[in-house]
């Protein structure tokens, strides 16, 4: 039986993204999985699991916006940005609630950010959170995010702020927390983090995995996998009949003057932007990504469903 789709997962603390990945994969026997927006081992909630040709289609959720919920401890600076690491500096120094919301006003909008030591950004092809476990000099250079919004959850006391974040593919939670403490002079570090929602998806549709158990019931995983076309609802598309999708399978391409004109007019902005995040559907199936070359619909991935 091939099995295809997205299945939603809510991660618990404690667990790598890749060991969820590693239990499903086990548990269907498909070797073909993945995630897209990976989580920390410290952080819990919304992971999304790739199954079989779903893979495909992991770009797609990794450009949608991440809603997060966290917690930073004011007072302590750590070699990894959050609580698993090393205390490297420490102060007395606590802001007040005011002085928080003065300065969180800084760190929405277009920022740019430093990405932590320990994250996987490669450095001369290896990876920063090797070259810093080896205690290895390097530098990152700043990245540019978008942060939508952030706000102020509860002052939960002089040590402890929770805050609720909205931000853009690429954003560090840990990164955020740790610049908040050094503007305001105070040092900070993340102490909690929980991913709520990618986009339209939310932790209310994942599922929890009985990580008890050393082999994870493929029932359980099965009802709840999402159809491919879930996670590609809201994109662009072109309707193609039988015939075109034949030719597309066959690698061959199709002139933009075949397609019906309810498709040439409702898309007509798709052929001057040559997107890659757009597909061509039949009767509701999902038949690839494409792009527009010359006046021709080009596969650029095509789904074997």
């Amino acid at each position: 039986m091939k099995i295809n789709g997205w299945l939603f997962v809510d991660k618990p603390e404690g667990i790598s993204s890749r060991k969820v990945v590693d239990l499903i994969s086990n548990s269907l026997s498909i070797k073909k999985v993945g995630h897209a927006g990976t989580l920390d081992p410290m952080a819990s909630g919304l992971l999304p699991i790739a199954i079989g040709e779903a893979t495909k289609s992991i770009v797609v959720i990794q450009q949608l916006k991440k809603r997060y919920k966290f917690i930073v401890k004011w007072g302590e600076k750590t070699s990894t940005d959050d609580k698993m690491g090393s205390i490297i500096s420490s102060t007395s120094n606590r802001p007040n609630l005011q002085n928080i919301n003065k300065n969180i006003k800084k760190f929405t909008g277009e920022i740019k950010q430093i990405p932590p030591n320990f994250s996987a950004i490669k450095i001369n092809g290896k990876r920063a959170y090797m070259l810093a476990r080896n205690n290895k000099d390097f530098l990152l250079n700043a990245r540019t995010v978008f942060v939508e919004s952030l706000k102020i959850n509860e002052y939960i006391n002089k040590d402890y702020c929770s805050f609720e974040c909205v931000c853009s593919k690429g954003t560090y939670i840990r990164a955020l927390g740790r610049d908040l403490g050094e503007v305001m002079n105070c040092f900070g570090h993340l102490h909690e983090l929980r991913r709520t929602h990618i986009g339209n998806f939310s932790t209310k549709c994942a599922i929890l995995l009985d990580l008890s158990k050393k082999l994870i019931h493929s029932s359980a995983i099965l009802k709840n996998i999402l159809p491919i076309e879930k996670v590609l609802e809201s994109l662009p598309f072109i309707n193609l009949t039988k015939k075109q999708e034949v030719a597309i399978r066959n690698g061959r391409r199709i002139c933009l003057d075949e397609l019906n004109e309810d498709d040439k007019n409702k898309n007509s902005f798709l052929f001057k932007s040559n997107e890659n995040l757009m597909i061509c559907k039949n009767e509701n199936r999902v038949i690839c990504f494409f792009k527009i070359e010359n006046n021709f619909v080009k596969p650029t991935r095509v789904f074997n469903l």
